[in-house]
């Protein structure tokens, strides 16, 4: 990454680590995209550093297809390095711990965090977590579209029933939340409930 920048190489860095795969765009001495799983910029660099091993080719004269990475290059990594030293915890684990959060909650019999893409990031449920993972993305995908073409505001979330189960469907920049609710759940309680635990 440093000799990249410090050449000013033009390059796509392509990682790959227990089935995991990373990417990092360098143009003009810095970086300027990153991304993997839902995350993308600084984010994504930071958990690309947390991998302590994997296999990584260079694709060099590559142009980025965004810019997400503002900052210079070595202060991105200085940080990313003081981030390791302290123990910070990788985003799957963050996940899995908001996932177990949301469980918990009054009103919620399960919990799943799903990537835009359909992939699960983390989930506490006892039924087929790949189905209501499905569900999720599909109703905030769904959602989305249907804002965009009649030129409503963002979707925030929305219920779904499902046989005899209902799921509230958060969305967030990078994922999607779906929470089982219980019977007499209300969903706009829940919400909001969710709201405050995802932004403090």
């Amino acid at each position: 990454m440093q000799l990249n920048c410090q050449e000013m190489n033009e390059v796509k860095i392509n990682l790959e680590y227990l089935g995991k795969e990373g990417i990092i765009f360098c143009s003009s001495g810095n970086m300027v995209h990153a991304a993997t799983g839902p995350l993308t910029g600084e984010e994504a660099v930071y958990e690309l550093l947390r991998w302590n091993e994997g296999t990584f080719h260079l694709q060099n004269g590559v142009t980025p297809p965004e810019r997400t990475i503002d900052r210079n290059w070595n202060s991105i990594l200085l940080e990313g390095m003081q981030r390791i030293d302290e123990g910070e915890m990788s985003m799957e684990d963050r996940l899995d711990k908001l996932a177990h959060g949301l469980n918990e909650m009054a009103m919620v019999s399960g919990a799943v965090i799903v990537a835009r893409d359909g992939t699960v990031l983390a989930e506490v449920v006892e039924s087929n977590a790949e189905k209501e993972g499905a569900v999720a993305v599909f109703v905030g995908n769904a959602a989305d579209q249907i804002g965009e073409a009649l030129a409503l505001g963002p979707f925030d979330w929305g219920v779904v029933a499902m046989g005899q189960d209902r799921m509230l469907v958060l969305e967030q920049p990078d994922f999607f939340v779906g929470l089982l609710l219980t019977e007499k759940a209300s969903p706009a309680l829940v919400a909001a409930k969710v709201e405050e635990t995802l932004t403090a």
